[in-house]
């Protein structure tokens, strides 16, 4: 027995060795660290992380594309603060806005203000998951806090249907009878893991585990505990028609809650670039073809910029052949997507000049 003991001892020993060795180790590679969501739940996602934080980004598990960085006052991803009533023009989207795999300058936001001559006046408001209710919830809190003179949304794959899911600390929109009403599931308390996160610091090695191999204690486990579900995600995708009242609550509502006209609000909806430069790629899209197309028609109509990157993308490729992200491991556009983006935007909402919609202007709706 105690020779049992003895040799379990040298073990743990052993294995505490090597997870130490392993964590001193990996302090020195670029594993993503130092994000937290805000504890503000009212503000969210106006406040997106924890102000004044510093961060490091890398993607997959050879921690390709290192990042580092610095949340600003509202807990966003941008080199320089926001500053309150300060009429800007505003970027709206999910992570393709966040942007955490590209530096600030090769984001649509930081290339918009390049294209503008107005450094510090375009506010890239992007958080990972967003759909097009949170970007409702998300306009009408930048109305109070910013008065933006323009906007630009980028509306990923799946913005639009999963924008009646509801899942917790998201808004989303509830389909009652013919009525579309907008609600919100703020999260509630902090959990213990975050709270020793912040206080003493991340652990590296568990930060690799999980953000970069998808490896948590919980997947041990999953045969004994299911966790509580977090969406009402149906198990069924609901039909195309059935979503245009949601698009029609969501453009009807956006001008007013922006504060901005809709000449003003210019939507740029994203592509299955995989399938430019492979059609065999081709992905089923979430968003059905028939409800982006209803989007397109509707936004239109009411006076909104909108324009498919889809043809703008493929045109690009044919003239230049450069891909638009960091094909074959991350769809989110890089520097030379971002650009494409930008253009676009500004020719949608500035060419010809349309004055009153640059940063500083402040119209009513």
């Amino acid at each position: 027995m105690r020779r049992f003991l003895s040799a379990a001892g040298w073990l743990m020993l052993g294995v505490s060795l090597a997870l130490v060795l392993l964590e001193i180790g990996l302090r020195f590679l670029p594993v993503p660290v130092g994000l937290f969501r805000t504890n503000r739940y009212d503000q969210w996602p106006l406040q997106s992380y924890e102000p004044g934080r510093s961060y490091t980004f890398a993607s997959s598990w050879a921690l390709r594309n290192p990042h580092r960085g610095t949340t600003n006052n509202y807990g966003h991803i941008a080199p320089f603060d926001f500053k309150p009533a300060s009429s800007p023009v505003i970027v709206m989207g999910d992570s393709f806005v966040e942007a955490l795999m590209n530096g600030y300058d090769d984001t649509l936001q930081g290339r918009l203000a390049v294209l503008l001559d107005a450094p510090r006046k375009v506010y890239g408001l992007g958080v990972s998951g967003l759909s097009i209710s949170d970007y409702l919830g998300l306009s009408r809190l930048a109305r109070d806090e910013f008065s933006p003179s323009a906007a630009v949304i980028v509306i990923s794959d799946g913005d639009i249907s999963e924008s009646v899911y509801g899942g917790i600390g998201h808004y989303s929109f509830g389909l009652k009878g013919g009525r579309v009403e907008l609600g919100y599931r703020p999260l509630s308390g902090e959990s213990t893991l975050k709270n020793l996160r912040m206080r003493i610091g991340d652990s590296s090695l568990y930060r690799y585990m999980q953000g970069s191999l998808g490896f948590t204690p919980g997947n041990l486990f999953k045969w004994a505990h299911r966790p509580p579900a977090v969406s009402a995600k149906p198990a069924e995708e609901p039909r195309p028609d059935r979503l245009f009242p949601v698009v029609d609550a969501f453009l009807r509502e956006l001008p007013p809650a922006l504060g901005v006209p809709p000449r003003c609000i210019a939507f740029l909806l994203d592509s299955d670039r995989y399938a430019i430069y492979k059609p065999e790629l081709a992905t089923k899209r979430k968003d059905d073809p028939e409800l982006r197309q209803y989007f397109m028609q509707q936004a239109t109509a009411l006076g909104f910029r909108a324009a498919d990157l889809d043809p703008v993308f493929r045109r690009a490729y044919a003239r230049d052949k450069v891909k638009f992200d960091y094909w074959p491991l991350d769809r989110h556009w890089n520097a030379i997507g971002h650009d494409v983006a930008a253009h676009k935007a500004y020719q949608l909402l500035f060419q010809p000049l349309n004055a009153d919609c640059r940063p500083g202007q402040r119209l009513a709706p």
